[in-house]
C-alpha cells in the first residue's frame, strides 16, 4: 500500500514519522502542501493527515470523486490520542488503518460508518475481502440501510459459500430463486436479474476469454465482436478476468488494444499444452494450418482458466472467434469482525 503523510507541526512531523517508520510509506515535506496533498490524492492508496480535520477537508473536498476510487484518508491530532477515519472506510481501507493506527500508538479510532457502528454486515467490505467487483455501487445505500434497520437481506449466489460464517440478517438462497426480501445482493458472473426492488449485484473475476482473430484486424472490429460474444452469452464484463491467446497473437494490436481499454490482463498459452491437452477442442483444419495448432480461443480460455468450466466453446464472428471458461472459486466467507 502507497501512503503518505502530511503534517504542519514538528510534533505532527514527529508523529508522522513514527507512523512511516512502522506502517511504510512517505513523509511530505511541508512546503507545497496542496499541490502534495493533490498529488498524493491521485498516486496514492492512503493519506494520513496530522492536523485539524478541518483543514483536511478544506484541502481534499475538491478532489473527492467516488468511494469506488477515493483513497483511503485519516486525520489524527498531533498526540495521537484520535485516529479518524475520515474517507473511503471500507473500499479504501481507512476504518482497518484506523483501527491499526490508534491499536499502534495507544489512542482511539474514531469510525462514523453506520454498519460499523451498529455492528451488521457490511457488503462493500464484504465484496473487498472476497475480489468481488460492485457493479452497481449506487444500490449499496439501499442495503446498507435495510441491515442498519435490522432488516433481513437477500443473498443470492450462483457461487458456493461458507454458510455458518453468515450473520442471521444475511438469509442465503440459490441465485435462481425468488429473493425474499425488497433488498438483496447478487453474487453471479452472468448478467441475469434478480427480481428484487433493490438489488447490487457483486461479480467475481471468474470469467476466462480466450481469443483468435485474422493478423491486422481492425480493433474496432474485434471490440464489437467482444461486446456481441458477452451480450449473446449473457457474461458479465465485471465478472472477466483475462483474456488468453496463443503465442503467435502476442502482439496483435487488435488484441492489445481491447486489453489495454477494458484493463484486461493478456495470458499467452503455450503452443505444447495446447498440443498436449486432451480436451476434446472444436478442431479447424483452417487454424491447424495457419497455427499449427487445432485450436485458438476455445484452447486458450480452457488451459488459462486452469481447465475450468467450458461455457460456450468457440463462436465464430467475422475474422474473430471467442470462447468462455469458468475458473473455479474458493468458497465465498464473511470475516468475523475482529479478525
Amino acid at each position: 500500500m502507497k501512503t503518505a503523510y502530511f503534517w504542519l507541526t514538528p510534533q505532527g512531523k514527529q508523529l508522522a514519522e513514527q507512523l512511516q517508520a512502522h506502517f511504510g510509506g512517505t513523509v511530505e515535506p511541508k512546503a507545497d502542501f496542496a499541490e502534495a496533498v493533490r498529488r498524493a490524492f491521485a498516486d496514492c492508496d492512503a493519506l494520513v493527515f496530522v492536523m485539524a480535520a478541518g483543514i483536511v477537508v478544506r484541502t481534499i473536498a475538491p478532489l473527492v470523486q467516488s468511494k469506488a476510487s477515493d483513497p483511503a484518508v485519516l486525520v489524527l491530532d498531533q498526540r495521537g490520542k484520535h485516529v479518524i477515519s475520515l474517507l473511503s472506510g471500507h473500499l479504501g481501507g481507512a476504518n482497518a488503518m484506523a483501527e491499526q493506527a490508534a491499536a499502534y500508538l495507544g489512542g482511539e479510532a474514531v469510525i462514523t460508518t453506520a454498519t460499523d457502528v451498529e455492528h451488521v454486515p457490511a457488503f462493500d467490505l464484504f465484496a473487498k475481502e472476497n475480489h468481488l467487483t460492485i457493479e452497481n455501487l449506487e444500490e449499496l445505500k439501499y442495503i446498507s440501510g435495510a441491515l442498519v434497520a435490522g432488516e433481513p437481506v437477500s443473498l443470492c449466489t450462483a457461487f458456493p459459500v461458507e454458510k455458518n460464517a453468515f450473520p442471521e440478517t444475511v438469509q442465503l438462497q440459490p441465485f435462481s430463486e425468488m429473493p425474499r426480501h425488497a433488498c438483496a445482493v447478487a453474487i453471479a458472473d452472468t448478467t441475469e436479474s434478480v427480481a428484487a426492488p433493490h438489488v447490487l449485484y457483486l461479480r467475481p473475476k471468474s470469467l476466462v476469454l480466450g481469443v483468435g482473430c485474422k493478423k491486422q484486424i481492425p480493433p474496432a472490429h474485434l471490440e464489437q465482436c467482444f461486446r456481441t460474444f458477452l451480450q449473446e452469452h449473457h457474461l458479465s464484463l465485471s465478472a472477466v478476468e483475462k483474456l488468453a491467446t496463443i503465442g503467435l497473437k502476442r502482439e496483435e494490436p487488435a488484441i492489445l488494444a481491447l486489453c489495454e481499454k477494458y484493463r484486461l490482463p493478456l495470458e499467452i498459452v503455450a503452443d505444447a499444452d495446447i498440443q498436449a491437452c486432451a480436451y476434446p477442442f472444436a478442431a479447424s483444419a483452417f487454424v491447424q494450418q495457419v497455427t499449427g495448432l487445432p485450436s485458438v480461443s476455445e484452447a486458450s480460455a480452457y488451459l488459462a482458466s486452469g481447465c475450468g468450466e467450458v461455457l460456450t466453446g468457440k463462436v465464430k464472428y467475422s475474422g474473430v472467434t471467442f470462447a468462455a471458461c469458468r475458473k473455479t472459486i474458493e468458497p465465498l466467507h464473511w470475516k468475523e469482525r475482529g479478525q
